[in-house]
């Protein structure tokens, strides 16, 4: 069994179940992929689960201010993130800079360099509520997500990993590795369970849940593949996902 971490870090437990290996503390039914997020906190009820496939529309609205409160000030991203998204919102960049607690010159972001979370995640919420306007902004947002998979794609960091991977699984595994050079603030570490399906967890996550799994669905799809995943929250700022295909 394969194994990629950022860091060293452990849940406090884990407790195995057939198939995915998914720990499931509440069933699927308890909150389903359709169900409107509405709370304060990023991702809806501590244990919740849910299974979604590509096809199965994410419905129900996000909170940005609720999600902004919960992500710490050192938390950052990658320029190229940004850059994509500013691409996307074009002229109506000019509309956001304002709420930006750093704005480079020209709206042009140095690729490697760190940016705030919290700058990332504004400009996210208008680049999907822009592309996307007749969409719930959970659907909105898992669909930028898995757009923004091609900035990182393109990196010179991507061009190595993607041409390294020669299946879903194999990206899975190397871009999850990757995350801890990608991000600052959470971590992350995927195992591969059989010969299509890779379970990843995300630990100290700030954010929304929409982003990692667009990003996953990407990956798998990217190479032909039709993916399933289970997505477990199991508190504020924990995740985890089995993807299969």
């Amino acid at each position: 069994m394969k194994e990629v971490r950022s860091d060293q870090r452990r849940p406090a437990s884990e407790t195995p179940v057939p198939r995915s290996g998914v720990q499931r503390s509440v069933p699927r039914s308890v909150i389903p992929a359709s169900a409107p997020v509405t709370e304060g906190t990023l991702f809806g009820p501590s244990g919740a689960a849910f299974e979604v496939r590509p096809s199965d529309p994410l419905l129900g609205n996000i909170e940005l201010d609720a999600v902004l409160a919960n992500v710490p000030e050192f938390y950052a991203m990658k320029g190229m993130f940004f850059n994509a998204l500013t691409s996307q919102l074009g002229e109506r960049f000019a509309q956001v800079a304002p709420t930006l607690s750093s704005t480079p010159r020209g709206g042009a972001y140095l690729p490697f360099s760190d940016y705030p979370l919290r700058d990332f995640l504004r400009l996210y919420d208008a680049a999907a509520r822009l592309s996307h306007p007749n969409r719930s902004s959970r659907e909105a947002y898992r669909r930028v997500a898995r757009q923004q998979l091609t900035a990182f794609a393109e990196s010179a960091l991507g061009r190595i990993t993607m041409h390294l991977a020669t299946d879903p699984g194999a990206a899975l595994m190397r871009y999850t590795g990757s995350l801890g050079a990608l991000m600052k603030g959470p971590s992350a570490r995927a195992r591969q369970l059989g010969a299509s399906e890779v379970q990843i967890e995300l630990l100290g996550y700030r954010g929304v849940l929409e982003y990692p799994l667009g990003n996953f669905e990407a990956l798998v799809m990217g190479y032909g593949a039709r993916p399933t995943i289970a997505v477990d929250v199991r508190g504020a700022d924990a995740l985890q996902f089995v993807v299969s295909w």
